[in-house]
Parts: structure tokens; sequence; C-alpha cells
């Protein structure tokens, strides 16, 4: 029997050669889903890999680019992801070309989960620059509220102040008051009031107006109205100065020049809802300066969604590090106690729940085990 069949050995070759291609297609088009997949975390997570690709100790799977070992069940979190993207921050400055010592800057519809760096630079009149950083802002743990009480400010220590006497007089008119507040002036030769000053709309305690133009030796009648954030508005009496009689110096201006810098921040919640926030952030500082800049820059997403923050900062660790052979560990999965106090650069989920990611950097750090800090201990939460 001849056993050499040339036409049955092509059409062997032919299904060899036929699966091999098969096979080859396949590999690629795994390989291709793979770096699509890649190619679209990258998209949107770029800064990510920029910034923890260079970590002196990494995750594997970071390492290696295999998202998917972790992120597989993260759909939800990434549209979240993206969504929050696309949010952008126009910080209200209630101020005005004034020299001050107290600014105000309105941030309206932050997410409340998330947390925010708020960079300014403030500028005095010889023209000082200082720069002053608010990190780690958190909407959601703002603990000071204001609230609208309906009462409106309350006006005290006025006091006038002269500026110069020719070739017109000219005054301060200085007030102070309980909350942060506008400022107004109405004025005129009785009380009638036939002249005002623009509102300035800077949120101070320490208000003044410059008022001009006035005749020498002339009473003048004013009165000052001052409206807090929520727009309740208080008039003061009438009151009483004559051109002729005012006496003494500005004393704020007195005494050995003090060099430009913040000395005092306040946060205030303004509005809280399910998903954002207004707030109100009040500064002082140390002379007269004005607002050139105001950076307001989302830095982390907080996922608040229980069920997908489990999955992202529990489960998935979980599949590679079970809880039997991670030994003597903190639990996880549970809420904070009301004497625990999580610093706020330790994230938790919604309802101060505590995961793996809360003291472990996911993708890598400078430390080992991705400590997020070298003093993370008991005491760093549990202070009593």
């Amino acid at each position: 029997m001849n056993r050499f069949n040339p036409k049955s050995n092509m059409v062997s070759c032919l299904i060899v050669l036929s699966l091999a291609i098969a096979g080859v297609f396949f590999a690629f088009s795994a390989w291709s889903k793979t770096q699509k997949a890649e190619n679209e975390c990258l998209t949107c997570h770029l800064d990510v890999h920029l910034k923890e690709g260079s970590s002196s100790y990494k995750h594997t799977p970071f390492e290696n680019g295999e998202c998917g070992i972790c992120h597989s069940k993260q759909e939800g979190a990434v549209r979240e992801k993206r969504a929050s993207k696309r949010h952008r921050m126009e910080p209200n400055i209630l101020t005005n070309p004034g020299y001050l010592t107290e600014h105000a800057i309105l941030l309206k519809g932050l997410i409340s989960g998330a947390s925010y760096d708020i960079n300014l630079v403030f500028k005095d009149l010889p023209g000082n620059k200082v720069k002053t950083r608010v990190r780690g802002i958190v909407p959601a743990m703002v603990r000071n509220k204001a609230r609208n009480d309906k009462k409106p400010p309350v006006i005290s220590g006025i006091r006038v102040v002269p500026i110069e006497k020719s070739p017109f007089p000219s005054a301060t008119i200085m007030w102070d008051t309980d909350e942060p507040s506008t400022s107004h002036i109405e004025y005129g030769l009785s009380d009638q009031y036939s002249e005002c000053s623009s509102e300035d709309i800077a949120m101070v305690k320490h208000h003044r107006v410059n008022i001009s133009k006035l005749k020498d030796g002339k009473d003048y009648h004013f009165q000052i109205i001052s409206r807090d954030m929520f727009g309740n508005q208080a008039v003061s009496e009438d009151c009483l100065f004559n051109t002729a009689k005012i006496t003494g110096t500005d004393v704020t201006e007195k005494g050995e020049p003090t060099k430009l810098a913040v000395n005092n921040v306040e946060i205030f919640m303004l509005r809280k809802r399910a998903k954002s926030s207004d707030l109100c952030l009040c500064f002082e500082t140390t002379r007269g300066a004005i607002v050139i800049d105001v950076e307001c820059k989302k830095v982390k997403d907080r996922c608040t969604d229980l069920s997908v923050g489990k999955e992202l900062t529990i489960n998935a660790c979980r599949r590679c590090h079970p809880a039997d052979a991670l030994g003597l560990t903190h639990i996880v999965g549970v809420a904070a106690k009301p004497t625990t106090m999580v610093p706020d650069y330790l994230p938790t989920l919604k309802g101060n729940i505590i995961t793996c990611v809360t003291c472990h950097f996911a993708h890598g750090g400078g430390r080992q085990y991705f400590a997020r800090s070298d003093t993370i201990s008991c005491e760093t939460c549990h202070r009593e």
C-alpha cells in the first residue's frame, strides 16, 4: 500500500497552518485588547502612572501594567473618576482692589468626599508676595458650619480717622462686626445721607471705608451698613463727625513695618449636599494685601459608594492577600468609633470605614509595604 499521499499531506499541512494562524490571531487579539485596556487606563490615569511609577517600592501588578488584576470590577469607579475629571473649580474672591488684612474665598460645588489643595498668592502695596497652601481640604470633614441664623451682624467700635486735610478733607471710617460682613457707608450734611460709598463685598470683621472730597469745618452724618454672607443686614444708628475736629492718626500705619505673612485661616461649611458642598475660606494677613492668584486643585477622589469602594479597597486586595496569610493586622471594613480620630491624610470610605488603603498606598510608595507614613501606629487614631 502506498502510504505517501500528497493530497492527504497537503490537507494536513493546511489544517496545521490554519490552526497556527488562528492561534497567532487570537494571541494578537488578546494582546491588542490588553494594550487597548492599558491605553484606556492611561488615557484617564496617566498622572497616576507618571507620579507613582517612580516609587521606590511598586505593587507588582502596577509595575507590570496589569491594571485589570485589581481593577477588573471597577467600571463604576472609573466612570465616577472620569466624571470628576471634568469637574472645574472657579473660586470666587470676595474682595475688592483694596489692600486688606482679611480675605474671603468662596468655593462652590466641591465634591464632598474629594480632597483639595488650595494655593493662594498675596501681594502687599510695596509689591512683596507671600504664598500659602491649604492642603487636604475634604468638605465632608469640615467641622465649622456657617449657619443662616437670620441675625444681622453686630456693629461695634465705630471710629473716624483722618487721612488728609487739603485740598479737600478725607477721612476713614472704621468699625468691627462679630462675623464676616460687607462694608458700606451712607453719609451727608444731614441724616438724609446724600452720598454713599460703593459697597465693599469683602467678608471681613474689621472694616474701613475711605470717604473723600469733604467740606472743611462741616458736620457730617453717616450710618454704617454691613451684610453677612447670608444677606442679613445690620444698619448702625446715625453717627456724626466734624471735619475740623477730627484728631488722631491711623494707628494701624504706625510702628515697625511687619513682614507680609498669613497668620490665620478659618474654613466654614456654607452648604452641604449629598455629593457637593460650598465652603468659605477666611484668611488674615499681617498687613494689607490683595489676592492675586487662587488655584483650587482636586488631588484625590474618595469613592463614596460603599459597595464599589469595598470592592476596590478591600476585596481587590484580599484576592492576592487573604486575611489568613497576613497574620496580625488591623481589621478592615469597619467604621471608626466616635472616640477614634482618623487623620485627614488617611482615606476612609463614607461612614469613616477603614480599608486596606487607609494605611497603605495601592500602587506603591517610598516605604516598605507601601505605608503612607513612617509614624502610623495605634496612637495615630486611638489617642485615648
